[in-house]
């Protein structure tokens, strides 16, 4: 036997209390790291978002109707996109937003402003973001409406 005094009824009570108390601490822990990292929401109005969806499907079908394409590179600190029409011509002379998401972590996201660099070629800095994975998505302001994305691996 290691202990030659008898278990006492005061040392069942420190024990338990230690153990509960580092239970209780572990789970404060928890719960405040679970309170500060994530907000609960992933969209923010979904409700009223939600309500209108017709015009956002209405969107796209005339987006779709235009034919064009976006081709999206990301190098040296800075996100290209080349947007062409139906025929292969450049789409010149538009308004773009996007955002770059961080997929596990909506603090990480960036949003984008565009400028054109040549016909055609609409350039954002993306230096802050890390490297990884990402969901960009981007869309024209005012008409014609025009939206594309993909997912990117930034190094």
């Amino acid at each position: 036997m290691i202990f030659n005094r008898p278990l006492t009824g005061r040392q069942v009570l420190v024990m338990l209390i230690v153990f509960f108390g580092v239970i209780f601490a572990v789970n404060a822990v928890f719960i405040t790291q679970a309170i500060t990292t994530f907000r609960g929401e992933e969209a923010s109005r979904a409700y009223v978002r939600g309500m209108a969806y017709n015009d956002v499907l209405a969107e796209r079908a005339g987006a779709a109707a235009l034919g064009w394409h976006a081709a999206v590179n990301a190098a040296d600190g800075v996100l290209l996109a080349a947007i062409e029409d139906a025929d292969g011509n450049p789409v010149t002379g538009l308004t773009i937003t996007g955002m770059l998401r961080h997929p596990a972590d909506t603090s990480y996201d960036l949003p984008l402003n565009f400028t054109e660099r040549e016909p055609g070629v609409y350039a954002a800095r993306i230096d802050a973001a890390a490297p990884g994975s990402w969901r960009f998505s981007a869309r024209t302001g005012g008409e014609p409406y025009f939206e594309f994305g993909r997912r990117l691996w930034l190094e």
